[in-house]
């Protein structure tokens, strides 16, 4: 199944602004979106990230 959408670029959030409810939950969050940031992603638009099987999602509309 081919997919439609496009690529979404991904940011990491900088700071002490919180984008989860709680630091226990924002540290992984800002692990994933790291992996995925443009500015230190080493292939963002594959959606690879590092540990555990390697992607963090089969493609952009899951």
């Amino acid at each position: 199944m081919a997919s439609t959408s496009q690529p979404r670029t991904v940011r990491a959030a900088r700071g002490t602004q919180l984008s989860a409810k709680s630091w226990l939950t924002e540290a992984p969050l800002r692990m994933l979106m790291n992996n995925l940031d443009p500015e230190v992603a080493e292939r963002p638009e594959d959606l690879v990230v590092y540990g555990g099987i390697g992607k963090a999602a089969r493609n952009w509309d899951c």
